[in-house]
């Protein structure tokens, strides 16, 4: 009987150990100041997470930052090479078409140059004289006419005229320029004549 009654108090002491145990542990837990604690832990531990995502996020765009200048930078000069060609292309077909002008200016003023003037029509009717019969018979000489134009020299007149001048010791360049053609033809013209020589 006394070992029952050592065990139901053994029993009732250890459950009101555990009884003031489990209180003290629930009100510990429960307390404002450890939940101040566990709540400061939390937040500590988001600030931390949110201070590394947001370096690595500010690296990525730091990285994008320096891309995209590098981009502005090549567009930039890609845009002044453009524009410096634009210019050069202005200036060149500026500069045709002044030449262009300065041609047809010059062809039209040498078609006024070679065409002759045009025979003025007089309005007035030609007096008609008699003519006797033996005036009739002497030859009329026709005026002289406006086109016809002295012929060029031929081929063999050319050749016996650069003939002489070689002969005179004349250069080509100096031949060409008193003939009027050019210096590749004084060339073959004395090539020939040394060939026929030969």
């Amino acid at each position: 009987m006394n070992i029952s009654f050592f065990i139901s108090i053994f029993c009732l002491v250890f459950c009101l150990f555990f009884f003031f145990y489990v209180k003290w542990y629930i009100k510990r837990k429960v307390s404002a100041s450890e939940l101040l604690a566990e709540y400061r832990a939390e937040v500590y531990r988001l600030n931390a997470e949110i201070n590394a995502v947001t370096d690595r996020d500010a690296l990525l765009v730091e990285d994008r930052i320096k891309k995209l200048k590098e981009i502005l930078e090549d567009t930039d000069k890609r845009v002044k090479v453009y524009v410096q060609e634009l210019e050069r292309s202005r200036t060149g077909e500026a500069l045709y078409t002044s030449l262009g002008k300065g041609i047809r200016a010059a062809l039209k003023t040498t078609r006024e140059t070679n065409q002759p003037p045009a025979p003025e029509l007089s309005t007035q009717m030609p007096k008609l004289t008699l003519v006797h019969q033996e005036s009739a018979l002497t030859p009329v000489t026709p005026p002289p006419s406006v086109h016809n134009e002295p012929k060029p020299p031929s081929k063999r007149q050319i050749r016996s005229q650069i003939e002489d001048l070689v002969k005179d010791g004349l250069a080509p360049s100096d031949i060409a320029g008193r003939l009027g053609i050019s210096i590749a033809e004084v060339d073959l013209a004395m090539n020939l004549i040394n060939g026929g020589k030969k």
